[in-house]
């Protein structure tokens, strides 16, 4: 396994590529065009691409592109033919997904005793999130009748929560006026809500919170104590101490570390072999396929 968090300046370009091996690149933040196989898909918003063994792609960034990128290995044969079956990418503004990819690359820096298999754990918790976001997905196109109908009651109530959640980072804001708000039952919001975004109202908000100040860390000169405040969270500690659960690092540990452009590799596997094959353009010569180590 391998990890790394790259934030590509603007009209940067990876050349097209494949190797043998599996990646993940979670487009967080930024514009581009992202080129798989024989298709081209414009980033606008956050998504989550898996790429397969031998799958050419390329990226050509529009302006500042913030990513979380896996590459791995898959040795179960099941969970490799599952994969491979699997959409290439998923529509997902998901705190959970991008936590777990920080906790990896936090693991694989700081090596500690049975780091490796913990990153397994979090990577493994990775696909099947991923494999259900696609199994979701599908299933909204397929259902008819009285389960479209609960569907997408399910997905408007979850839709208003997260609008509140969005409207609101920066306040006060707890169930009870969220189901206020809606009408309905603390239980009730609570139970559409994880039903759909697979976690509480309450820690998505949380996540959220966190998100956002990484972006103000990472985007602003504010001193901490202020992003805090714009983030909704009452005292610095309280901050801190939410912003290392779900990071992984105290804020200011988050600003020394990942303020510094594009951030170094993380390799979690020694045995892992990070070999690309790029292709070239030669005028009137055709494609030269060239391998090279990353």
């Amino acid at each position: 396994m391998w990890t790394a968090r790259y934030d590509y300046q603007p009209h940067w370009k990876l050349q097209k590529h494949k190797h043998d091996y599996f990646q993940m690149i979670y487009f967080l933040q930024g514009s581009g065009r992202f080129f798989l196989q024989e298709h081209t898909y414009n980033l606008a918003k956050p998504v989550l691409f898996l790429i397969k063994p031998n799958q050419y792609h390329a990226l050509n960034a529009v302006d500042h592109l913030k990513t979380l990128d896996i590459k791995f290995q898959v040795k179960d044969k099941l969970l490799k033919q599952t994969l491979l079956r699997s959409p290439s990418y998923v529509l997902e503004d998901d705190a959970e997904i991008s936590h777990l990819f920080e906790r990896i690359r936090w693991e694989g820096e700081h090596k500690q005793s049975l780091f490796r298999e913990l990153c397994g754990s979090y990577l493994f918790q990775i696909l099947i999130l991923y494999l259900r976001r696609s199994d979701r997905s599908a299933q909204k196109d397929d259902t008819t009748g009285e389960q479209q109908k609960d569907e997408v009651i399910t997905d408007t109530v979850s839709r208003q929560v997260l609008d509140m959640i969005k409207a609101h980072r920066a306040q006060e804001l707890d169930l009870q006026q969220i189901a206020n708000s809606l009408g309905l039952s603390n239980r009730s919001v609570h139970r559409h809500f994880k039903e759909t975004m697979g976690m509480p109202p309450m820690r998505y908000l949380l996540q959220y919170r966190v998100e956002k100040a990484k972006d103000l860390i990472r985007y602003s000169d504010y001193a901490l104590k202020e992003i805090a405040e714009l983030t909704g969270f009452k005292t610095i500690h309280h901050f801190t101490r939410v912003f290392s659960e779900i990071a992984g690092v105290p804020p200011a540990a988050w600003r020394r570390k990942y303020c510094q452009g594009i951030c170094k590799d993380v390799c979690i596997d020694p045995h892992f072999s990070n070999v690309v094959m790029t292709v070239t353009h030669n005028s009137g010569n055709g494609n030269t396929a060239k391998l090279k180590q990353l």
